[in-house]
C-alpha cells in the first residue's frame, strides 16, 4: 500500500494530454487534476485548510458507496445501514488525510494521458503515465453515475488500490470475527492520531 500511495503523490500534477483530449472520460480526469493543482496544491493556505479543499474535490470525484461496498465484500452485505454509513465516513476521513498528505509533497511530476477504453459493466479505463523516475503507468477506473463520471479505482503499475484496501480489510475482519464496528473504530483512531508530514518535523 505504501508503494502505491507513493506513486499517487504525482497523479494530480501538471497533467498534459498525449491524445484523446476530446474523450469525455479523459477530460474528466484531466479537469480534476487541474482543479486540484490550482485550488489545493498551489494554495498558500495551511494544511488544515488544504485538507478541507482536498476533501471536497476527493469526495465529489469518487463513488464512495461503490468503493466501500467493494472493499468490504461480503461484510457489506451483512452490515446494517448504520454500520455501512459509519464505515464509509471513517474510510473517507482516513484516506482523505493520508492521500492529501502524500499529494502535498509532490515534486512536479507530469501526467501524460493516453486515451480511454471501455471496460466491463459499462466502466471506463483512462490510461496515463506519471513522468516519474522511473515512469509509472496509472489507470483510472471510472463508472458513469447519474450522468457524471466517478472514480472507483486507481491502478498503479498493475496494482489496484481498491483491491489492496479490500485485502487489507478482509484480513483485519477475519482476525476479528468479522467485527465491522471494530474496523470502523480502528480507522477513526488512525484518523484522529494522524500527523501530516510537516507536523512530524
Amino acid at each position: 500500500m505504501k508503494k502505491i500511495i507513493s506513486f499517487l503523490c504525482g497523479l494530480f500534477l501538471m497533467a498534459q494530454t498525449a491524445f484523446g483530449a476530446s474523450d469525455p472520460a479523459v477530460e474528466f480526469v484531466n479537469k480534476l487534476a487541474d482543479d486540484v493543482i490550482e485550488n489545493v496544491l498551489a494554495s498558500p493556505a495551511p494544511m488544515t485548510e488544504k485538507l478541507t479543499l482536498f476533501r471536497e474535490k476527493f469526495q465529489s470525484a469518487l463513488d464512495l458507496k461503490y468503493i466501500g461496498q467493494f472493499v468490504l465484500g461480503v461484510y457489506w452485505r451483512t452490515a446494517d445501514q448504520a454500520q455501512r454509513d459509519a464505515f464509509l465516513k471513517a474510510f473517507m476521513d482516513f484516506t482523505t488525510k493520508s492521500w492529501a498528505d502524500k499529494f502535498n509533497m509532490y515534486t512536479g511530476q507530469k501526467i501524460v494521458f493516453k486515451g480511454a477504453q471501455n471496460a466491463q459493466k459499462g466502466q471506463i479505463f483512462v490510461n496515463s503515465t506519471v513522468q516519474n523516475n522511473p515512469p509509472a503507468d496509472v489507470v483510472w477506473r471510472l463508472r458513469e453515475k447519474d450522468g457524471q463520471y466517478k472514480i472507483v479505482d486507481i491502478i498503479v503499475e498493475g496494482v489496484s488500490m481498491a483491491m489492496s484496501y479490500r485485502n487489507e480489510y478482509a484480513a483485519f475482519l477475519q482476525s476479528n470475527n468479522g467485527n465491522l464496528n471494530k474496523l470502523t473504530q480502528t480507522l477513526n483512531e488512525k484518523s484522529a492520531a494522524f500527523k501530516f508530514s510537516d507536523e512530524k518535523k
